[in-house]
């Protein structure tokens, strides 16, 4: 099963797991890690390594991060050397029910790709879809 860390600004990662685990219950292999202004980067890229070791158990990590840019995804990013993590950016909570439920069986990219069109999708402007015609 691959593991899911969530690196975020603020408490928007232990937000989003909890909002995912109220709407499908527990979960397993998922972390999420919160970055404040005070924090100092080795002791982030720390926390970020030992996220990785508790929810990897050999299939891999994707990183789910707030924004591109960012200090969550900068940090991340130093990670893909490993090739056994991928970083998404942009995360929301579609993308966080679409890991929790089709990660098992899957590669690492398979699931990098389904994340990303996952997120993707749930973006709509809900009057185009509410009125198609711009009526």
């Amino acid at each position: 099963m691959i593991g899911i860390l969530i690196v975020s600004h603020g408490r928007l990662a232990e937000a989003l797991i909890s909002s995912v685990q109220f709407l499908v219950g527990n979960l397993k292999r998922v972390k999420g890690i919160s970055i404040w202004p005070k924090d100092r980067k080795e002791e982030v890229k720390d926390r970020i390594r030992q996220g990785i070791g508790e929810v990897d158990e050999g299939d891999g990590v994707v990183i789910l991060t707030d924004v591109l840019g960012g200090t969550p995804t900068n940090l991340s990013l130093s990670f893909l050397e490993n090739k056994q993590v991928e970083v998404v950016t942009g995360v929301n909570l579609p993308m966080v029910l679409t890991l929790s439920s089709y990660r098992k069986g899957r590669s690492l990219r398979e699931m990098g790709r389904l994340v990303k069109k996952s997120g993707r999708r749930s973006i709509i402007l809900a009057k185009k879809l509410l009125r198609p015609n711009g009526g």
